[in-house]
């Protein structure tokens, strides 16, 4: 295919999957990034990161990795964040994906002239025009800041502002947010702080990172596949029997069964709170002065309130109306595919209860046969697209996800894996196989 040009916006993880199987399926491309080197916000030297020096992965090297393209060996169970980032730069490498990228692109505005023609504006003043646009912006950049009543005196900021444990020497500190940033950085906390405090509004199940030894995304991997609510029944006596009652450290009790929030991976923080090095604390009820009162009336003298409360998902240089969306979640199909609108995709804007990679892979094959058809077999485009407008998935495994503005556009793994490539195979597409990337 090389009449057909499309634009991939984004050169993070996602962007950079689509474009190898772009590579793969010979379909005409660019991909624009912004910033002057692949790898996302895992670069810190990007002044929009929005990463802290201590991160890791919370998935193990072992299910994280694209296919065909594994993690060394060398990387230990959890890579670290230079780890992470210099495994991207290497996929980049192995894969001559670096010719096909314009950097520091800033694009301002996509604008659709038809159906087959869009405009991509740039901040350098050009208009380029592509038969279609991939958006890969990633998730984790726009920052959602929680309201409270009251006023706080002392130094109150957004995880994204964060950076390294010794931000927190000498100083009285509040982590607020329980996803897994939330409880790395209390972890940090833990241990830099003059005193820590935790506040998070609802009971989690803390998932060790290792159990009966192996990583804890590996034991579930190497399961068998059972009917949902025996695997949450299942899990939770081994969380029971692993992790224990977590009100007795002061957590409170979870309003949900396992599973039905994103997993927190942490094997840290239970060892932080048994030894008192953190408070756990309910929500904030109102800040006053140079105290933060919380839900259960307590008070404490703060120093610090580090707000872990998550992102917004925007597309900025999109208007909205091109795409469905549920709070700031786009609602796509599979993920990827807009109702509304042909040649316009989205990959990497959904979230999940798996390593992400392995899932762009996916979504870039996907793509990648679609586009291919609408070149050579219209029919058979026209038919997905009949899916894409009508069909309604469900992909949570029939969980009953937690009702916040993060699950909105949810999905479990093993099922969004599975219904790809179900549907692949219905529609005869080729998908991955080992050594799939051979050569290209």
């Amino acid at each position: 295919m090389t009449k057909a040009t499309y634009c991939i916006i984004g050169a993070g993880p996602a962007g950079l999957a689509v474009a190898r199987a772009f590579k793969k399926a010979n379909i005409s491309f660019e991909l624009l990034e912004k910033h002057s080197n692949v790898g996302g916000i895992w670069d810190m030297t990007n002044k929009d990161s929005t990463m802290y020096a201590t991160a890791h992965f919370i998935s193990s090297k072992t299910l994280s990795g694209f296919p065909d393209f594994p993690m060394p060996d060398h990387y230990p169970d959890y890579p670290s964040r230079l780890q992470v980032l210099e495994y991207i730069q290497n996929f980049a490498q192995q894969y001559r994906l670096y010719q096909h990228i314009q950097f520091n692109s800033n694009v301002l505005q996509v604008n659709k002239i038809k159906d087959t023609e869009w405009n991509v504006v740039t901040a350098d003043g050009k208009t380029r025009t592509y038969q279609g646009v991939i958006c890969a912006p990633g998730t984790n950049w726009q920052p959602n800041l929680p309201l409270y009543e009251g006023n706080f005196l002392g130094d109150a900021r957004h995880s994204a502002t964060y950076r390294y444990p010794a931000e927190f020497n000498k100083k009285r500190v509040l982590i607020v947010g329980g996803g897994n940033a939330g409880v790395d950085i209390a972890c940090d906390a833990a241990e830099h702080a003059q005193k820590a405090f935790w506040s998070i509004r609802r009971g989690y199940y803390i998932v060790p990172k290792y159990i009966f030894g192996k990583p804890a995304d590996v034991f579930d991997h190497e399961g068998p596949r059972l009917p949902m609510r025996l695997t949450q029944w299942i899990f939770e006596k081994l969380m029971n029997l692993t992790v224990g009652d977590l009100t007795k450290l002061g957590f409170p009790r979870p309003d949900h069964r396992i599973l039905e929030s994103h997993p927190i991976v942490n094997s840290q923080i239970l060892h932080h709170a048994g030894h008192g090095n953190i408070a756990i604390k309910p929500d904030i009820k109102y800040l006053d002065g140079n105290q933060v009162v919380f839900q259960d009336g307590s008070r404490e003298d703060i120093d610090l309130i580090i707000y872990a409360t998550g992102y917004n998902m925007p597309i900025p240089y999109l208007s909205p109306h091109f795409i469905d969306w549920k709070g700031n979640r786009p609602l796509q199909y599979l993920g990827t595919f807009t109702p509304k609108q042909d040649n316009l995709f989205t990959v990497g804007m959904l979230e999940a209860n798996s390593g992400g990679y392995p899932i762009f892979d996916d979504i870039g094959n996907m793509l990648a046969n679609y586009l291919n058809d609408k070149e050579l077999r219209p029919q058979k485009a026209a038919a997905f697209r009949k899916r894409v407008e009508t069909e309604a998935l469900d992909l949570t495994a029939g969980l009953n996800f937690v009702k916040s503005n993060r699950h909105a556009n949810y999905v479990d793994g093993h099922v969004y894996r599975a219904t790809v490539q179900k549907v692949a195979k219905q529609m005869g597409w080729t998908m991955f196989k080992p050594d799939f990337y051979k050569n290209i």
